[in-house]
C-alpha cells in the first residue's frame, strides 16, 4: 500500500472516532462512489480510443469453416439443403 492510501484510512478512523458510526458509513461510501467513478472515467477514455482505432468495434472476426451456414429453409447453390 501506499502513503496515499493508507493517509486515507488513517482519515476514515478519525471520521469513525470523531464522529461515530453513521458518519464513517457516509464517508466510506462516498469514497467508494468517488473511486468508481474516476476508474468508469478511464474505461471509456480506453473505449474511445480503442473506437478510434478500430472504428468497426472490438468484433473478433472468426474464419469461417465451410463457408457461410445455412439454415434449413435455405438451399445451397448445389440444390442441397
Amino acid at each position: 500500500m501506499d502513503e496515499q492510501v493508507l493517509a486515507m484510512l488513517g482519515s476514515l478512523v478519525e471520521i469513525r472516532t470523531e464522529l461515530g458510526e453513521a458518519v464513517y458509513q457516509g464517508a466510506l461510501d462516498r469514497a467508494r462512489l468517488a473511486i468508481a467513478s474516476e476508474v468508469m472515467v478511464e474505461a471509456e477514455r480506453v473505449a474511445l480510443r480503442r473506437a478510434r482505432l478500430h472504428p468497426e468495434g472490438n468484433v473478433v472476426r472468426l474464419p469461417m469453416r465451410d463457408g457461410p451456414r445455412r439454415t434449413s429453409t435455405q438451399k445451397g447453390s448445389d440444390g442441397t439443403a
